[in-house]
């Protein structure tokens, strides 16, 4: 289901957005060691079972705003792999978050503008909170949260219940 509040991101702000979905985990891990799970994208493999590559022009780690990049993702952690272009629109390591613009391939951003944020949160020495959440606007998202609103939901809270177990249990 979608999540009732709009959340913004770095280009939409919350009333232009349509919907968001959210999933997150408290994490007992400190936010830096969680961050740099995040931020590994060659370990994703190993615990995202929805989002298991992310191919990025430097072939490392190395990641910047503008920076295009490409997202193998499925909406179901053993369903078909699917790949989206997307850019990196945040790329914050002092503020543990990063934010993906997706570009569907022939639809304009007008129609249909989706941006994924993941960001960590410190609550205390050894706890965090990871939060991903996905808003989108223009005319296309009302299909979409039609079609996909249960099933982004349930992607992205098994991306926060996997990162929570693969972080707690190094």
């Amino acid at each position: 289901m979608a999540h009732t509040e709009i959340l913004g991101t770095p280009s939409i702000k919350p009333e232009q957005g349509v919907w968001t979905s959210y999933g997150s985990a408290v994490i007992k891990k400190p936010a830096e060691t969680v961050w740099n799970a995040v931020r590994d994208f060659q370990s994703w493999r190993k615990w995202n079972h929805y989002t298991p590559e992310v191919e990025l022009s430097s072939g490392s780690n190395e990641l910047k705003v503008g920076d295009r990049v490409v997202v193998h993702y499925r909406p179901d952690p053993t369903g078909t792999i699917m790949t989206i272009p997307c850019t990196a629109m945040a790329v914050s390591d002092e503020s543990m978050n990063l934010c993906w613009r997706g570009e569907p391939f022939g639809v304009p951003a007008w129609l249909l503008l989706p941006e994924k944020v993941q960001r960590v949160t410190p609550k205390g020495d050894n706890e965090c909170l990871f939060e991903i959440f996905e808003t989108q606007s223009g005319p296309m998202s009302y299909l979409v949260r039609y079609g996909m609103a249960t099933k982004q939901a349930a992607m992205n809270q098994g991306i926060a219940d996997a990162l929570k177990a693969y972080v707690e249990a190094r």
